[in-house]
């Protein structure tokens, strides 16, 4: 069933920040409405939109990473796209996270995000509980934050680092990047590269990705899958 989905994005790259979720999608023949969070004034200033679409007909919403720390802004944007996202939430409309997407969710919820013990980057594979329905991996990760989840969460797959999938009700977490491809990583090298001088090499990162690509890939039509479909089961709100 074609569904109407509103995908937040949160940076302005050349890339398409939605990578091979927005083009699956659109492959899918879903209706795709994109928010963006920063766009270009005619003055060349970055603003911030916050007029975010009603929800009235959304059927799901998926929000994206971002290269800023939730607990690093102090701006009033910040508050208002949490209580968005939990506005989503107490609705029970279908909503993914990823990455900086699932620390607003958490936020949301009640959790927190903080500072993880390391950067977790590159190719991951993680711990998954009974109920996890999605694979193991191989999965894209980059980031530096953990959320913290208030009790009811229930949090279904992590790595020593951080919690990878929570759910609660029909709201999804995910601390990695389904959404990467090579023209997105190689990106995100490009403006952020040097968080990983030392930790690991550019070029063994983007050889690691392509020789990974194609099942990670696979994995994220998996996922997709879970959330759109899997999510008009009927399951509490909490």
């Amino acid at each position: 069933m074609h569904k109407t989905i509103l995908l937040i994005t949160h940076e302005q790259t050349s890339a398409t920040d939605t990578g091979i979720v927005g083009r699956i999608l659109r492959e899918a023949e879903h209706t795709v409405i994109t928010h963006a969070m920063f766009r270009k004034g005619a003055d060349g200033a970055l603003k911030v939109d916050v007029n975010f679409p009603p929800l009235e007909g959304i059927d799901a919403v998926i929000a994206f990473g971002s290269f800023s720390h939730i607990y690093g802004i102090t701006e009033d944007w910040l508050r208002s796209e949490i209580d968005y996202v939990a506005e989503i939430h107490s609705r029970g409309i279908p909503y993914m996270g990823i990455c900086f997407g699932a620390q607003l969710l958490a936020e949301g919820l009640g959790g927190r995000t903080v500072p993880s013990a390391r950067i977790e980057v590159g190719l991951i594979t993680f711990d998954a509980g009974f109920s996890c329905p999605i694979s193991s991996g191989p999965w894209f990760s980059w980031h530096s934050d953990k959320v913290e989840l208030p009790d009811g969460v229930e949090i279904l797959a992590k790595t020593a680092i951080a919690p990878q999938v929570f759910r609660q009700g029909r709201s999804i977490g995910l601390q990695f990047h389904p959404e990467v491809n090579l023209e997105l990583l190689r990106e995100w090298v490009r403006i952020g590269g040097s968080e990983l001088d030392g930790v690991l090499n550019h070029g063994q990162l983007l050889k690691d990705w392509a020789d990974n690509e194609d099942q990670v890939h696979q994995n994220t039509r998996v996922i997709l899958d879970w959330f759109l479909v899997g999510a008009d089961a009927p399951t509490p709100v909490g």
